[in-house]
């Protein structure tokens, strides 16, 4: 295929924030804009520039080529194919590398990284390991690639579209490459689900079939809204990593709103009581229902901690299943007339990555395998569960 580079390429490759990300269909040239911009400007005496794949056989099966043919332009320079590196006459070099092998990825200060395919990556690779590189050198760091579900990769994407100054992200359709005829695309779609398609040729990160909350949407539930001074309550999830606690209003129409959120980390029910009182004191609060008999942190029961603290303690006296909760939260999200029933501040981070990546166990339950999610999604819906339920209980409730 014959490169050009427009414009628009151009500009991305100029662009001089710190963490750049692309999010592309296939074939849409990511692979070949990104080496350009790791070789693009002044290469200093002795720097170190890498191409981290997922693994070391992609690196040299198909970067390597690719990286070999735009360097045969550049002077002083020498090509080992055989350690997939390139080395300069003043010490720098580019080299690609495996992120399987974590060892090889260690010990050296990097100028540029590109990590390609980084939703096929563990994410430790970047934040562990490629992050504290760039640290001590001011380094740049650039992710491409297509999205992979709702995971890590969309993560550092969302990052790019906030308000962060160090970051900037771009998303673009297979068809705004130019590099596949049109009539192929609508052959290829024929022939695909809608949701395979828009993931891998339009780039859009779509949810995995076994979410949660698999009515959440972003563009649908993410909204800002007026809040009311009547109808406020708690909903609170208790963990000795990360005690968690979301607050909403609800409307004279049962909607609810969520609008503040907070996450502390290696504390304990007493020390998120005082933030749930400082930020909004004296409503009703919807916690984890096991809080009545134990405490994660104190000789006090969480529940007694809440109620010390002025707050009136509303809960089942035991768990509904997952499945009941789960259904009663996607209800309120979208209900079978495609009624929206709650919406959440765009400000709610935890809450928002909580209600897009938790998954399903084997049994329909919640998977509680990753330490840093479903903290939010629980105290979320313990409150939905019980105001909203999809199967009414009786004489199983406490209220004081």
């Amino acid at each position: 295929m014959k490169w050009t580079l427009d414009n628009q390429r151009k500009s991305i490759i100029e662009d001089q924030h710190q963490y750049k990300c692309i999010s592309a269909g296939r074939r849409w040239g990511k692979t070949h804009l990104a080496l350009l911009w790791l070789l693009d400007g002044y290469i200093e005496p002795n720097q170190r520039r890498w191409y981290v794949c997922p693994t070391y056989r992609q690196g040299k099966t198909i970067v390597m080529p690719m990286l070999r043919d735009i360097a045969r332009n550049t002077l002083g320079c020498t090509i080992n194919e055989s350690e997939l590196t390139i080395r300069f006459a003043n010490g720098a070099e580019v080299a690609i590398k495996g992120a399987e092998n974590e060892d090889n990825l260690r010990g050296v200060g990097l100028s540029k990284v590109v990590l390609d395919e980084f939703a096929f990556m563990k994410p430790h690779v970047w934040q562990e390991i490629i992050l504290p590189m760039l640290s001590d050198t001011k380094g740049q760091a650039f992710f491409i690639g297509t999205p992979d579900g709702i995971n890590h990769f969309y993560d550092v994407f969302l990052r790019g579209l906030g308000d962060d100054p160090d970051w900037k992200s771009w998303q673009f359709r297979t068809i705004d490459g130019g590099f596949v005829d049109k009539k192929i695309l609508e052959s290829n779609k024929k022939n695909m689900d809608e949701r395979t398609w828009k993931q891998e040729f339009e780039a859009s990160f779509e949810t995995a079939q076994n979410r949660c909350a698999y009515n959440f949407n972003r563009e649908t539930h993410c909204k800002k809204a007026e809040v009311i001074t009547e109808k406020k309550f708690w909903g609170c999830d208790f963990n000795v990593g990360a005690m968690s606690a979301v607050l909403c209003c609800e409307y004279s129409d049962s909607v609810l709103h969520y609008y503040e959120e907070i996450r502390l980390v290696n504390s304990n029910t007493e020390e998120l009581a005082r933030e749930m009182r400082n930020i909004q004191p004296n409503i009703p609060v919807y916690p984890d229902p096991a809080g009545q008999a134990r405490s994660t942190t104190s000789s006090k029961s969480d529940h007694t901690i809440l109620r010390d603290f002025g707050f009136r303690i509303v809960a089942r006296r035991s768990h509904s299943p997952h499945r009941d909760r789960l259904n009663a939260l996607n209800r309120k999200l979208k209900n079978a007339e495609g009624m929206i029933g709650m919406t959440v501040d765009p400000k709610l981070k935890f809450l928002i990555k909580d209600l897009e990546m938790t998954q399903r166990d084997k049994h329909g339950g919640i998977d509680k395998s990753n330490p840093e999610l479903t903290h939010f999604l629980d105290a979320c819906s313990y409150l939905i569960d019980y105001r909203f339920p999809v199967t009414r209980r009786t004489a199983t409730s406490i209220n004081w």
